[in-house]
């Protein structure tokens, strides 16, 4: 399976925008949550684990990249869902293909996953198997440490093609795929390019917080100089009231951009990261300078 980053061009506003396509990364349904679990998956096979306590919400793109990929090895998953009953069962999306997974789904209360997590580790340990606990969202080393990999195939990408991004903007949600596009320009010899996570549910202190955190994490394993406290630029600006929230105007705009590009944004995730961006654009004044996009992906979430 090839890990290689996919660049594409869109003209959108009289912009010219270059895309990273993590959206139709070539594994267990694609976005960036794929690219973290062959990350994974090689991480778990070298060190002998054969089973996985995760946790997420109902159309958690982590969870169904996480359940996909032990079905694929035969190994165990167990699932550590933040929502109701109802609406797992009745959902499509992300929903769908963990019950289809063969992974444990057990429903609980955001505020009981630590709890609900560790029982399901000492569980699975009980019945002789090997569990590695993956935090949700990718945010153990192997789910930054695979897209400072990808930051220097995008360089060599961009300078065969003699083009530099002045910002690389994306959906920010758990922080590991923020932190690890940090990392990986800094150690790529990209550190002038700028980064600005655009956060689709955590508020700007804890969401910007957890980036710095994992950012400083990634940066001591490659024995990287680690203070990423002034380096991060992360905006909550665009939340429309929060998780999975969004505007009309917003959703008409993706539908229109769609329809004209033939790239699909959900309204949770890099929908909701690219219309942050376009606003960031005019308000800043940025039309003149060289735009990337890193489509982290989001398509099961239109189909939910």
């Amino acid at each position: 399976m090839s890990n290689e980053i996919i660049l594409t061009e869109i003209f959108v506003d009289g912009l010219k925008i270059k895309l990273v396509r993590d959206d139709i990364f070539p594994f267990v349904g694609g976005g960036s949550k794929a690219r973290k679990a062959v990350a994974y998956e090689e991480y778990l096979r070298e060190r002998g684990y054969n089973a996985i306590v995760t946790c997420g919400g109902i159309q958690s793109n982590h969870n169904r990249a996480m359940a996909l990929m032990c079905a694929r090895n035969g190994w165990k998953c167990h699932l550590c869902i933040q929502g109701s009953e109802d609406r797992f069962l009745q959902e499509k999306g992300n929903a769908l293909c963990d019950r289809l997974s063969g992974a444990v789904c057990e429903l609980i209360k955001p505020e009981d996953t630590a709890v609900a997590m560790d029982r399901a580790m000492e569980q699975l340990k009980s019945e002789g198997w090997n569990p590695y606990y993956v935090i949700g969202g990718g945010h153990n080393l192997p789910g930054g440490t695979c897209f400072v990999d990808a930051v220097e195939d995008l360089k060599r990408k961009c300078d065969a093609e003699g083009w530099k991004p002045d910002y690389i903007f994306h959906a920010s949600g758990t922080g590991s795929t923020q932190a690890g596009i940090a990392v990986g320009l800094d150690k790529s010899g990209w550190s002038d390019v700028k980064l600005v996570g655009i956060s689709v549910a955590r508020q700007f202190e804890r969401g910007r917080q957890v980036i710095v955190e994992f950012a400083n994490m990634l940066a001591e394993h490659y024995g990287m100089p680690h203070d990423y406290d002034k380096k991060i630029q992360f905006t909550a600006d665009y939340l429309m009231g929060g998780y999975e929230q969004y505007i009309p105007e917003m959703k008409e705009y993706l539908e229109n951009v769609m329809a004209k590009t033939g790239v699909l944004f959900d309204t949770t995730y890099s929908g909701k990261g690219f219309w942050g961006m376009m606003q960031e654009v005019k308000r800043l004044g940025l039309q003149d300078n060289n735009i990337l996009f890193w489509h982290t992906g989001g398509i099961m979430n239109i189909m939910k």
